[in-house]
């Protein structure tokens, strides 16, 4: 159906877990990171890539999705208190990924 095509709802959903899933291994971060927390975010970045490579299978994603989806992931960070650039970067990685 030619309305499918503005169905975002599963997309959106999946950018909200996908949130979820990073804050609950990297709660937003007041200073200076050191190098183990670079490491850590390393490591979830990348699972959250095997994640996204897995819903990309599953699902189709237009252009539509794709930007619903990053704007629900991004705005998840930026109301938990992440740094809007760093959030920014995460989201455009994402993005690129889809």
């Amino acid at each position: 159906m030619k309305f499918d095509w503005f169905d975002a709802q599963n997309a959106e959903e999946f950018g909200k877990s996908l949130a979820l899933t990073f804050l609950k291994k990297l709660p937003a971060s007041t200073g200076k990171l050191n190098n183990k927390e670079i490491a850590q975010q390393l490591v979830v970045i990348d699972k959250m890539y095997d994640l996204i490579e897995q819903f990309k299978q599953a699902n189709k994603l237009n252009i539509y999705k794709k930007a619903k989806l990053g704007n629900a992931f991004m705005n998840e960070l930026i109301a938990a208190g992440h740094n809007t650039e760093f959030v920014h970067q995460v989201t455009n990685g994402i993005l690129q990924k889809l």
